[in-house]
C-alpha cells in the first residue's frame, strides 16, 4: 500500500495550493483513506502482536516510535522557519509560545478551534486524531466491541451530517464522529461481521446518493463519505497486492511528504517563488520527494529497527504472520 499512501500524501499537498476535483477538496478524501488504512493496519498489529491488556503500554510505545521522530523532526524544522522568517500565513498568525509547544505534543492537535490560527504544521491535526484512534483500538479490539463502537460512531455521525452539530469539526475531524470509517478498515481486515460491514459501506453510499440529490449536503461531508465509498473497495483491493521495493520505497516517502508540505510552501513564499508559475507544482513534488527521503534516512530509519524489536519482546507476540505485509513499513 506504500504507492496509494504516497498518492494520499500527494492529494493532501495539492489540496492546499488551491487544487479542487470537481469543487471539492482532494485532501479530505485522502484523509478519509487514511482513516481506512490505518483501521486496517492498527488491527493486523495488534492481532499479531498486542492481544492482551497488558501489551498495550509497548502498543503505544510503539505508535510513538513510529508517530513522533518525523513529527517532531518536522514540526521544530518548521518553528525555525517561522521563528526566523515569519512566513504570512493564517495558520500561524496567532501562534505563541505555549501553542507552539502545544503543537509538539500531538494528542490534542484536532481541537485546534480552541487554539486557533496555531498549527506548526496544519495538516497535522489529523495525527491527533489518528493518536486518539491508536489510544482506543487496542481496548476495542482486545475486549471485543468493534460491532457497538461501530454502530454507535455511524449513529453520532448523523448528528452532523443532518446538520445537529457542526459538519466540519464532529462528522471529519473528531473520533466520535469518524471512528466507524476507522473500524470499517479494521473489519475489512479480518474479514469478519461481513452483514455489518456491507451495511456500514451501503448506509455511506445511501447517505452519500441523499445528500447529492437534495443537494444539500454540508461540507466536507460529501468528501468523507465519497472517500468511504471510493476508498474502502480500494484498501480491500490494494490488499490482494504483494508487498515490493517499489512499495516500500513509495511508503518510506509518503509520512514525510504529509508532513513536510507546509514548510516547503512557506519557504517558497519566502523565497518569492510564486503558486503562478509553472515550475511550482513540480518544484513542490520534488522538494518534498527529497526532504521525505533525507529524513526518513535520517531519523525515521534511526527507530525502524528499535520498533520491530519492540514487538518481538513483547509477551502477546504471535507467530501469525498477515495477508499483506506491509506492517513491515508500520
Amino acid at each position: 500500500m506504500g504507492i496509494y499512501r504516497l498518492l494520499l500524501a500527494v492529494a493532501v499537498m495539492l489540496s492546499h495550493i488551491g487544487i479542487a476535483w470537481y469543487g471539492h477538496n482532494p485532501g479530505v478524501i485522502a484523509v478519509v483513506s487514511f482513516y481506512l488504512l490505518s483501521g486496517y493496519v492498527m488491527t493486523a498489529l495488534v492481532q499479531r502482536h498486542y492481544t492482551t491488556l497488558d501489551s498495550i503500554p509497548s502498543f503505544y510505545l510503539d505508535r510513538m516510535m513510529r508517530l513522533f521522530p518525523q513529527f517532531l523532526f518536522y514540526s521544530l524544522l518548521t518553528l525555525a522557519l517561522i521563528i526566523c522568517f515569519h512566513p504570512a500565513s493564517d495558520f500561524i498568525s496567532g501562534l505563541t509560545p505555549a501553542t507552539a509547544a502545544l503543537n509538539l505534543t500531538m494528542l490534542p492537535l484536532n481541537f485546534f478551534r480552541y487554539f486557533p490560527n496555531a498549527l506548526t504544521i496544519p495538516q497535522a491535526w489529523s495525527l491527533g486524531l489518528e493518536s486518539q484512534f491508536y489510544l482506543a483500538i487496542p481496548f476495542i479490539l482486545i475486549l471485543r466491541l468493534r460491532v457497538p463502537v461501530l454502530l454507535l460512531s455511524l449513529a453520532f455521525f448523523l448528528l452532523p451530517y443532518l446538520g445537529v452539530l457542526d459538519s466540519d469539526t464532529w462528522g471529519y475531524r473528531m473520533l466520535p464522529g469518524t471512528l466507524f470509517v476507522f473500524l470499517l478498515g479494521s473489519f475489512l481486515r479480518t474479514g469478519e461481521h461481513k452483514a455489518l460491514t456491507m451495511f456500514a459501506y451501503a448506509a455511506c453510499a445511501i447517505l452519500l446518493g441523499a445528500g447529492i440529490a437534495g443537494n444539500a449536503i454540508r461540507f466536507p461531508l460529501f468528501e468523507v463519505l465519497f472517500g468511504v465509498v471510493i476508498g474502502a473497495p480500494i484498501v480491500l483491493a490494494l490488499t490482494k497486492i504483494r508487498f515490493g521495493r517499489l512499495e516500500e520505497f513509495a511508503g518510506n516517502l509518503s509520512y514525510g511528504m504529509f508532513l513536510n508540505h507546509f514548510f516547503i510552501l512557506w519557504s517558497f513564499q519566502i523565497a518569492g517563488f510564486h503558486q503562478d508559475s509553472k515550475l511550482y507544482i513540480p518544484g513542490l513534488l520534488i522538494a518534498s520527494v527529497i526532504l521525505a527521503w533525507g529524513s526518513y534516512e535520517l531519523v525515521e530509519k534511526r527507530v525502524i529497527s528499535l520498533r520491530h524489536a519492540l514487538r518481538k519482546r513483547s509477551p502477546a507476540s504471535s507467530e501469525y504472520v498477515p495477508a499483506s505485509e506491509h506492517l513491515k513499513a508500520e
